[in-house]
């Protein structure tokens, strides 16, 4: 008798570890129509960063199937990163993103960290999207004023956020805006993109009028890529954060 209660005891607790591993998830649909997701990229590199800010990338999420792909849920692999979804359902050829918030507060070296997906996709039911930072500024062939922007809590951000970047190698460059958070700003402004050694050029940034700095806090960045330093590219990342509710 006590060796069938131990043995129920056992296939109970078995059951109801598998019950806790799938709440939340719904069981992926099999037979018919089915959806596909599909991630624009991978990986993002936000190369050099300043410790302290947040560093902000959205990457695309596309249902290429041909039934509704619903999302169940997006987990990070650090209490350092957020990944909000804009939708979590998506008709047959609809697309979304996923906004990656990488918070480098402490963060003194290269990590790499990365956000979770996990659908009624039957084949792929979980899908990563990851990015790597280097808050190790050894060796960083530019000075960059200001290296990160911050604006007081309830002040009105300027018209025209600007930075100012130096090239301190020894070698010409090409510098390129690869990426930047479209939802808090419009498209940077590069005022020279070609620069010979010491010398310097200025990256405006305006803030989107579809967004309003007295109801949100700002988290946004801007990804520049240099080219002719070495074989390959070198990236470094300009954070704002800041203002928000009055």
């Amino acid at each position: 008798m006590k060796k069938l209660t131990v043995i129920s005891i056992i296939v109970l607790g078995f059951a109801l570890a598998l019950f806790a591993e799938d709440v939340g998830e719904e069981p992926a649909e099999t037979g018919g129509p089915q959806p596909k997701i599909v991630l624009g990229e991978q990986r993002f590199d936000f190369g050099y960063s300043p410790e302290g800010f947040f560093m902000v990338h959205a990457y695309k999420v596309k249902n290429e199937g041909e039934a509704e792909l619903r999302i169940q849920r997006v987990r990070t692999t650090c209490g350092c990163t957020s990944a909000p979804m804009k939708k979590m359902q998506l008709a047959p050829g609809e697309d979304t993103e996923v906004t990656v918030i990488f918070n480098s507060t402490r963060y003194r070296h290269s990590t790499s960290k990365s956000a979770i997906i996990t659908s009624n996709d039957p084949v792929n039911r979980s899908v990563r999207v990851t990015f790597t930072a280097n808050m190790d500024t050894t060796g960083f062939p530019f000075v960059v004023e200001p290296w990160g922007m911050e604006i007081p809590t309830g002040e009105d951000p300027p018209k025209e956020m600007i930075f100012k970047v130096k090239n301190s190698s020894e070698s010409k460059v090409n510098l390129n805006v690869v990426d930047y958070t479209a939802d808090v700003f419009n498209e940077p402004k590069l005022k020279n993109d070609k620069l010979k050694p010491g010398q310097d050029t200025k990256i405006e940034l305006t803030l989107n009028e579809d967004f309003d700095p007295a109801a949100h806090y700002i988290k946004a960045s801007v990804t520049i890529e240099a080219e002719g330093i070495g074989e390959k590219p070198v990236r470094f990342t300009l954070p704002v954060k800041g203002s928000g509710p009055r």
